[in-house]
């Protein structure tokens, strides 16, 4: 009996979650239109087989939405233009020394149709964030730097994925008057 009274507020939390509608993030809610089921991925400039970039957005795509990706030419493409990653000073202490930075990320992509067709046209994310930064605790914050930069990168391309999950599909080219009048 002891054991059931201790189970009771964990089961009750788990009804009122599940009652509000409440959904871990990620778990691959995303629909994507029936064009994009499957896809390739590719990042401009770059050739090699293990990129990266490359890996993290067929992960998000396959993850998030249920993509199947594909290396072949006969699916649509999603393009990876550009990323940067730079830094700037917010402010500086007392004695001159930089006490914050400002980590910005920016990252293009377009999608085209396997004929090469443009399904969207060229986007850019931007995504910022501020961190402060100790000169008397160098490495820990050079660690946070890079932390910080996985995170812009993740959260960019779950907002791609979102972006992609949302368009609609092209509508459908009229006929010409001379395929309606055989029909």
């Amino acid at each position: 009996m002891r054991i059931v009274r201790r189970y009771i507020p964990l089961i009750l939390v788990g009804f009122m979650l599940a009652g509000c509608g409440f959904q871990l993030r990620g778990l691959g809610n995303y629909q994507m239109p029936a064009s994009l089921s499957t896809m390739r991925v590719t990042v401009a400039g770059s050739q090699a087989a293990n990129d990266p970039l490359r890996l993290a957005m067929e992960d998000a795509l396959r993850v998030q939405a249920g993509v199947s990706i594909v290396q072949t030419a006969d699916a649509p493409t999603l393009v990876i233009t550009h990323e940067n990653v730079d830094s700037q000073t917010l402010s500086v202490d007392a004695s001159g020394k930089v006490a914050e930075y400002l980590l910005r990320y920016e990252i293009g992509f377009a999608v085209a149709d396997a004929a090469g067709g443009e399904m969207t046209p060229p986007q850019t994310l931007r995504l910022q964030r501020d961190y402060r930064f100790n000169p008397l605790n160098v490495l820990a914050k050079e660690q946070e730097e890079a932390n910080l930069k996985r995170e812009l990168r993740r959260d960019a391309l779950s907002q791609i994925v979102r972006r992609l999950a949302r368009l609609k599909p092209a509508p459908s080219k009229p006929q010409d008057a001379k395929d309606a009048g055989q029909s």
